[in-house]
């Protein structure tokens, strides 16, 4: 597969994980301490999320969905709860199992974006069910580059023909 929805330690590190830093926070908005509401955009340290006495208007687009992680990924925190491909139980060895979600909604409150939180909707889900607050972020597979297997081909010959002198 080339594409593929992200396991629950993809989906983790690339909302909480500071690579410059070598840490993890607790909001993925690199921060511990919770994001400012918004209704849209790309603000460093906001999210879209409900707020007591806000009524909430649903998801903004895609791409104003909050401020950036520390990975540089963009609307992991609220905007819509996004699924894993990690079972709740994090064994996955059913297909039927439930399925874990993670990064709050529009319609949740902050708390809901905190790194120790995760979710799920018990028993099995049908994919097409749709909802305004249910979504998914799609993680690719790099291929390899051929150059690199030039390179340990080369690695190899070299070694296996010190060895045949």
């Amino acid at each position: 597969s080339r594409y593929v929805l992200p396991s629950a330690d993809e989906w983790y590190k690339a909302a909480y994980y500071d690579p410059i830093n070598d840490l993890y926070y607790d909001y993925p908005t690199g921060s511990n301490t919770s994001p400012t509401a918004a209704r849209s955009g790309t603000a460093p340290d906001t999210a879209v999320f409900a707020t007591p006495g806000v009524t909430s208007l649903g998801p903004a687009d895609v791409t104003q969905a909050g401020g950036a992680s520390p990975f540089s990924t963009v609307g992991q925190g609220g905007n819509v709860l996004e699924w894993e491909e990690t079972a709740l139980d994090l064994l996955n060895d059913s297909p039927a199992a439930a399925r874990s979600f993670r990064g709050g909604s529009f319609s949740h409150p902050a708390t809901r974006l905190m790194s120790s939180r995760r979710g799920s909707i018990t028993g099995p889900v049908d994919p097409a069910s749709e909802g305004p607050a249910l979504g998914f972020r799609v993680a690719s597979i790099p291929e390899p580059n051929s150059s690199l297997f030039g390179i340990l081909g080369s690695f190899g010959m070299l070694l296996w023909r010190r060895r045949a002198l």
